[in-house]
């Protein structure tokens, strides 16, 4: 209960420190400053003539605050499901909800973690 209520008193530190544990550079962070995502068709169109690893990363940057955002959540209900579990609320496994973390994590990071299995699994040609 202690870590639990420890991680949601700086919940974008406990991403930041869960980042930079998996390896991973994304920053999550409270503030009033948004960050407006830019694109064009020809930044698009450039992927695309690179390859189709290319243009998933492309498409990925266009949406890596989404799946940021979304990442966070599932961490955020995992987290909550272990505090129910050990409050006797619901029957769910410690293990499945250090998974929904590690994924989390993973989606949170999907713009660096998609086109590394990508190209580790030989999916597309490069």
């Amino acid at each position: 209960m202690f870590f639990a209520g420890a991680t949601f008193l700086s919940f974008p530190t406990f991403l930041n420190v869960g980042n930079q544990t998996l390896g991973f550079s994304g920053t999550a962070g409270l503030s009033s400053s948004a960050t407006a995502v830019k694109f064009s068709a020809s930044d698009l169109t450039a992927a695309v003539s690179q390859g189709p690893i290319a243009t998933l990363t492309a498409i990925l940057n266009i949406f890596q605050y989404y799946f940021m955002c979304y990442g966070a959540f599932w961490i955020y209900v995992s987290i909550m499901r272990q505090i129910g579990s050990m409050k006797g609320r619901n029957n769910t496994s410690t293990s499945v909800n250090l998974c929904m973390i590690v994924g989390g994590f993973l989606v949170m990071n999907a713009d660096t973690v998609a086109p590394a299995l990508v190209k580790q699994l030989h999916l597309l040609s490069s």
